[in-house]
């Protein structure tokens, strides 16, 4: 065979890969803008119902899974090793698919125990898959795309994009309802900042996009949405002088020590007050009435729980009690560690505690070991408290906020090789401390 034709092989094989490649990323990028659950909800759920659950919506995941499934068996020894750095991860779904055995629902259960599954499944494929700027990229990519969308929405069509009900005229974009909506695009903000961290170059594109999804939180009137937003940037501001002016370390940390027992001080003494400042009732627009009733629920099942996510579904189950007392149809705990107590009880409470507390460290390790990606880790990890405590995001089947953190800890688990903007040291090992010459804001 002469030159000629095996150069016009290998030129053909680059070009099936580069195809491939690019289908790989699309069909990535369809994955994650189902996992958002943008419009979907908006269109399928009925308003007057959150509890139920369209049939086709969810028939809508199972191409997903196909999809999810496929992608495992390429990168199948890659997912396999990284899931072995953590045992954690693994414990908190094996637990959650064992409720079958005590649950009140085991059909439910089992169902949404193999979509969390598969939902984690995705999370640890980004980990494998992307390097840390690859990952942010992608996933600020898909929330930009959900911030056109809602912006189209909530300007063009407001029937759909704004409150109609409830909250008349605050914005809820491609979701079903504000807060929802807001939570969203403050993830999206923090996600722009971080992108733009990693890749300057295209501030063009992540500057525009952030200020978009701030401006997005701000419509949403969603106070929670705009103190995580608040907080994704000054914590970016923070990291950054943190890393960038070595003298500021001490009085910065100083100065969030003492912000944070303040802080801690004033909600525990004067939290009218503190609520006061932000337009909150301090029943945090009735979630602690929710949290009351269900302590009750709790303390029947404590060890156990009732099951993965069967303690809403039969309307004359032992939720009853709850929208009863209550007045209206509650859908959720509208808290992450009470829904994960009611789902499989305190042992999964206390598994997803060691798995968040380890993941945690290792992010703040990445102030000393880390490159550029510290940025992301760490502010993700706040944030994803944060939402915890209004929304219920640990261990949710079909939710972004779950993958985002499967692929984040997955990867700091693994320890994962920092990313700094010069490519020479990309595949650096992680134990490897960066050399005092660089300086990587």
């Amino acid at each position: 065979m002469s030159g000629t034709h095996i150069h016009a092989i290998a030129m053909r094989n680059q070009a099936a890969g580069q195809v491939f490649k690019w289908l790989e990323g699309a069909v990535f990028f369809i994955i994650l803008f189902q996992f958002s659950t943008a419009l979907v909800a908006l269109l399928l759920t009925d308003p007057t119902d959150l509890a139920s659950t369209s049939n086709l919506a969810r028939n809508l995941w199972y191409p997903g899974y196909a999809l999810i499934a496929l992608l495992c068996l390429r990168y199948f020894v890659g997912i396999f090793r990284i899931a072995v750095f953590n045992p954690i991860l693994i414990a908190c779904i094996l637990w959650a698919g064992l409720s079958y055995f005590w649950s009140i629902e085991p059909d439910v259960s089992i169902r949404r125990s193999i979509a969390l599954l598969m939902t984690t499944l995705f999370g640890l494929l980004l980990a494998v898959r992307y390097d840390w700027d690859e990952l942010v990229e992608k996933l600020a990519a898909v929330f930009l795309a959900t911030a056109v969308i809602s912006l189209f929405l909530g300007v063009f069509v407001p029937e759909l994009g704004r409150m109609q009900e409830v909250h008349i005229g605050a914005w809820r974009g491609a979701w079903l309802e504000k807060n929802s909506f807001g939570t969203n695009m403050a993830k999206g903000l923090l996600l722009m900042m971080c992108a733009f961290a990693m890749k300057p170059k295209r501030g063009w594109l992540w500057i525009p996009a952030g200020i978009l999804c701030f401006a997005l939180v701000l419509l949403s009137t969603s106070k929670a949405a705009l103190l995580a937003a608040v907080v994704a940037i000054l914590g970016f501001f923070a990291i950054r002088l943190f890393r960038r002016y070595p003298i500021l370390r001490i009085p910065l940390m100083y100065s969030l020590v003492v912000g944070a027992c303040l802080f801690t001080f004033l909600m525990v003494f004067m939290p009218d007050f503190m609520f006061g400042l932000i337009g909150k009732e301090s029943t945090l627009t009735g979630r602690t009435d929710i949290w009351t009733q269900l302590t009750a629920a709790i303390a029947q099942k404590p060890l156990l729980g009732y099951g993965y996510g069967a303690f809403w579904q039969d309307p004359l189950g032992p939720s009853y009690w709850v929208r009863f007392n209550l007045e209206w149809g509650v859908p959720t705990a509208h808290n992450g560690w009470v829904e994960t107590w009611l789902s499989a009880g305190v042992i999964a409470v206390g598994l997803f505690a060691f798995l968040f507390l380890f993941s945690a460290i290792l992010a703040l390790d990445r102030l000393y070991r880390g490159g550029v990606e510290n940025y992301w880790v760490i502010l993700s990890m706040v944030l994803f408290f944060m939402i915890s405590l209004s929304e219920s995001t640990i261990l949710q089947q079909n939710d972004l906020s779950w993958v985002m953190f499967v692929a984040t800890s997955a990867k700091l688990f693994s320890f994962a090789p920092a990313y700094w903007r010069d490519k020479a040291r990309l595949k650096t090992p992680y134990f490897q401390p960066p050399q005092p010459r660089i300086i990587s804001a």
